[in-house]
């Protein structure tokens, strides 16, 4: 959705806002962006939207999974 600009505005959070539901939706948890680490989610973005290149921006969003929910999924 961010490198297809559905909409004027939004297109990064209404894609992080799919993206969670998606998750949601099949059993996972949410993926929370802290504040602490915009800049770096803005630079990655820019990045993927101009290259389309994946793995840094996916690598940053497992990042920011919580350790505590990556213990309990590999227990599973």
């Amino acid at each position: 959705m961010a490198r297809i600009q559905f909409f004027y505005d939004v297109n990064k959070r209404m894609g992080r806002f799919m993206m969670n539901g998606l998750l949601l939706s099949k059993g996972y948890p949410v993926i929370n962006l802290p504040a602490k680490r915009q800049l770096e989610f803005n630079s990655l973005m820019l990045e993927f939207s101009q290259t389309g290149q994946q793995k840094p921006i996916n690598s940053f969003l497992r990042s920011c999974l919580d350790e505590r929910i990556i213990k309990i999924m590999k227990e599973e």
